[in-house]
C-alpha cells in the first residue's frame, strides 16, 4: 500500500514538471514582448498570473482566504511579505495580488534555468545573498521598481527554511525598503503548503485546500529606519501567531 502511495505522489510531482513544459512557453512566454517597457508590465503580469493560477488548478490546489476588512488602494504600492514553504507560495501571491502588479526578490540561481530563467530575470529582481555588492545593487533596483509604480514581494525568511524550522528568523531587507520608501506592508500567512507541496521531500505531498490569512496592511509613514527591527519583530510575531492558530485549528478538525 505504501509503495502505491509513493508511486502516486511521484507521478503527481512529475505531472508538475510536465504541465510546466507546456505552461511556461504558453503563459510566461507570451509575456516576453511586454517585459521591455515599464508601461507594458501590467500586461506581462497578467500572463504571469495566468501561469500561476493554471499551476494551482492543474495540481489540484485551491485556497481559502481569510482577511481583515480593508480595501486596498489600486493606485498604491505595497511591500508584500509571507512565510515561505514552497514554490507554490509564489503562485499563491501572484493569484492573490491581482490588482497590484508586483515583482519578486528572489535567488539569482533561478536565472540559470533555460527559457524560464530569462523571463524570471527580466520580470523580477535577483539577489546573491552572500555577495554584498549584489545586495546593495538590489536595493537600488527595488527602489527603481517602486518608483515606476510596482509593488514588491519579499520572503523575509530569505528562502525556504529546513523542514524542522517552524518559522525562520526574518531578514531586514523588506522592512528597510518599506520604511525607506514609506510603503505599507501587507503580511500574508500561508498554511498547509509545507505539507502538501514540500520543497525537501519529493515523495510527500497531496492536492487540497490551502488556508491563507491576509493581514491588515501596516503603515510605515510615521516610522524611521531606527524602527526597522521593531517592525520586523511585529510582522514575525503576527505571522507566527497565525501559523500556530492554523495548526491548532487543523488538530481540532
Amino acid at each position: 500500500m505504501r509503495i502505491i502511495q509513493i508511486s502516486l505522489i511521484l507521478l503527481w510531482r512529475i505531472w508538475f514538471f510536465l504541465i510546466n513544459i507546456f505552461l511556461i512557453p504558453l503563459w510566461a512566454g507570451a509575456s516576453i514582448p511586454f517585459l521591455f517597457k515599464e508601461k507594458h508590465y501590467p500586461i506581462a503580469y497578467w500572463f504571469h498570473q495566468m501561469w500561476a493560477r493554471s499551476n494551482l488548478f492543474l495540481m489540484g490546489f485551491w485556497y481559502v482566504l481569510e482577511k481583515d476588512k480593508e480595501i486596498l488602494d489600486k493606485n498604491q504600492q505595497y511591500v508584500i511579505i509571507s512565510n515561505h514553504s514552497s514554490i507554490m507560495d509564489i503562485m499563491l501571491i501572484y493569484s492573490l495580488m491581482r490588482n497590484h502588479p508586483l515583482v519578486f526578490v528572489g535567488k539569482a540561481e533561478l536565472a540559470k534555468l533555460p527559457f524560464f530563467g530569462f523571463i524570471y530575470k527580466k520580470s523580477n529582481i535577483l539577489i546573491e545573498r552572500k555577495n554584498l555588492s549584489s545586495c546593495i545593487q538590489v536595493f537600488k533596483k527595488i527602489e527603481d521598481k517602486v518608483d515606476s509604480g510596482k509593488s514588491v514581494c519579499i520572503f523575509p525568511e530569505g528562502g525556504v527554511p529546513k523542514p524542522y524550522v517552524f518559522l525562520d528568523h526574518f531578514k531586514s531587507g523588506a522592512f528597510f525598503i518599506a520604511i525607506f520608501k514609506k510603503i505599507s506592508i501587507i503580511p500574508f500567512t500561508i498554511a498547509d503548503i509545507k505539507t502538501k507541496f514540500p520543497s525537501f521531500f519529493i515523495i510527500k505531498g497531496r492536492p487540497g485546500k490551502i488556508r491563507i490569512k491576509q493581514h491588515h496592511s501596516i503603515s510605515t509613514k510615521n516610522l524611521s529606519l531606527k524602527d526597522k527591527n521593531n517592525l520586523k519583530e511585529k510582522c514575525f510575531n503576527l505571522i507566527k501567531y497565525q501559523l500556530e492558530k492554523f495548526e491548532h485549528e487543523q488538530k481540532n478538525t
